[in-house]
């Protein structure tokens, strides 16, 4: 990795949980440069502008926390027990979840609907990409025998992004875990009734 290339690391790393806590909007340049340490012709010598670094942001932000999942979930042999380590990854990490800002997806989702077409796309894809990964544990745990043939993999993985991602923001704004917790017992037990053979 070259000069440049370690500078625009850097300037990501610092710039992903301002812009993950505050949003595009209430992100500012002065926040950006102060926790940076660089001035503002400095950070824009590195990116064409406030977009790029919160496009760079955010994919710096989901995929932390997607190596941290796939280390959760390839330690598991069982397509079941990869679906509950998966749900149950994120009340583990809600404490670091929560410190950052929230879910990244979701706080991004929130602040692009409307006003910026591009990172809405970008989030739109994470989460495709998260509900491919979901569908296919299940895909391959029908495969393996060790789920059930008549379980719908894309209706099972639109319900499982559905149900952690509205635990994580109801957590999130009353302080209170017992949403996600909730959330993730209900994943478990679906996972343990309809998907287990």
């Amino acid at each position: 990795m070259g000069r440049t290339e370690k500078t625009r690391q850097y300037i990501i790393e610092k710039a992903a949980p301002i812009f993950n806590k505050y949003g595009y909007e209430g992100t500012s340049m002065s926040q950006l440069t102060q926790a940076i340490n660089m001035t503002k012709g400095a950070i824009y010598g590195n990116f064409r502008d406030k977009d790029e670094i919160a496009m760079a942001a955010f994919d710096y932000n989901v995929e932390r926390i997607s190596k941290l999942i796939r280390h959760a979930v390839h330690s598991k042999e069982d397509a079941c027990d990869r679906l509950v380590a998966f749900a149950n990854f994120y009340l583990d990490a809600f404490p670091e979840i929560s410190g950052q800002g929230g879910c990244p997806m979701l706080n991004a989702a929130v602040d692009s609907d409307n006003a910026r077409p591009l990172l809405k796309e970008k989030v739109s894809k994470a989460i495709g990409y998260w509900m491919k990964s979901i569908s296919g544990i299940v895909y391959n745990g029908i495969k393996s025998k060790q789920i059930h043939p008549n379980v719908k993999p894309e209706q099972f993985a639109s319900v499982f992004v559905s149900l952690i991602e509205g635990g994580l923001m109801l957590s999130k704004v009353t302080g209170n875990t017992i949403h996600l917790s909730r959330n993730i017992d209900h994943i478990i037990h679906l996972v343990n009734t309809e998907l287990r053979v």
